[in-house]
């Protein structure tokens, strides 16, 4: 799978100035290979990625980069934070997830023809003539 950003993309970006562009690129490409997975089977090009998944890509990236593992807390002295509950690892929230879906086009709703198991009653056409016909004994 190839890259859907460049490390140059990334790089253009606020907080990415001191990256280790080899580091970068490792992660660029498993991020890439992430969004594509959300994205199948609509099949994802660096000339064809819609622009909307650009930050969910510098996002994921970012994470990986600065907090590769999920650290949640400081503590400095008597100062002290924890946060909670954010996976280790690189990850799409369920935000990206959504962002992402929506740019391809994938959006989770379809239809589905059902067939009933028992047949219908002879001399009634379907469903229309059934209910027509419940309808009339009333």
């Amino acid at each position: 799978m190839a890259a859907l950003i460049t490390v140059a993309d990334l790089l253009a970006r606020p907080g990415f100035g001191n990256v280790d562009e080899s580091q970068a690129e490792a992660v660029i490409d498993d991020a890439s290979a992430l969004v594509a997975d959300v994205a199948a089977p609509v099949v994802l090009t660096a000339q064809t990625l819609p622009k909307s998944i650009v930050p969910v890509l510098v996002s994921m990236v970012g994470r990986g980069l600065h907090n590769p593992r999920g650290l949640q807390s400081e503590q400095l002295g008597d100062y002290g934070w924890q946060g909670g509950g954010t996976a280790a690892g690189l990850y799409l929230t369920r935000e990206e997830t959504r962002i992402v879906r929506r740019a391809v086009g994938k959006l989770g709703v379809g239809t589905v023809t059902l067939e009933g198991d028992l047949p219908l009653p002879p001399g009634v056409p379907g469903p229309l003539g059934y209910e027509d016909r419940f309808l009339e004994s009333l």
